[in-house]
């Protein structure tokens, strides 16, 4: 039989409504018994760089001395600095009740994303724009040489693309010896 406390931990850890971890975060000065001489500074430098994953560039290299310098400053040997992390699970201690509490939070929030979603859905409404096309330019066909005066069909699109807008329809309609095609556009509008 699973257990009820690990399977609501499991879950709590997955909502992005309740932060179950605390991270701490401390800089510590360690002493690696080297030397302080140009040698061993530019070998910790190295394996700073190694550590972080850094690429061995000149530029790198300096500054890692530099900052391993400044550290050493005031001792015999070669100091670095190390962050520590130490991440604590808040809810480690927590009893049943307490989970169950946080876990009707995380129900109440998803309840609440989901009646917003619904709501939108039901009162959607939306803000139209027509493009009237006499001909349809294809960008395969687009001539050599010929940029300003042709307009392909894949530009208007992206055109009305990139500011929000979908195609909803497309539909044609007799004008003289050709058909004048309409491009209708929809975009939500956005209380």
């Amino acid at each position: 039989m699973a257990d009820l406390r690990s399977l609501m931990l499991e879950e709590l850890r997955k909502s992005s409504v309740v932060q179950t971890t605390s991270v701490d975060e401390t800089e510590e000065l360690l002493d690696t018994g080297l030397e302080k001489n140009e040698d061993n500074i530019l070998a910790a430098a190295l394996a700073y760089l190694d550590n972080k994953g850094y690429r061995r560039r000149a530029d790198n290299i300096d500054f890692a001395k530099n900052m391993i310098m400044e550290s050493s400053e005031g001792y015999d040997t070669v100091i670095v600095k190390q962050k520590r992390v130490v991440e604590t699970d808040l809810f480690e201690g927590a009893s049943q009740e307490e989970l169950r509490d946080a876990m009707s939070v995380c129900e109440l929030e998803t309840l609440t994303a989901i009646h917003t979603k619904l709501e939108r859905m039901a009162n959607i409404r939306y803000e139209y724009a027509i493009k009237a096309l006499d001909e349809i330019n294809l960008e395969e066909n687009r001539p050599k040489g010929k940029l300003g005066d042709y307009v392909s069909i894949e530009e208007i699109l992206n055109e009305y693309g990139g500011k929000g807008w979908e195609l909803d329809r497309m539909y044609g309609e007799p004008r003289g010896k050709g058909i004048r095609t309409y491009l209708v556009f929809k975009r939500e509008i956005m209380d």
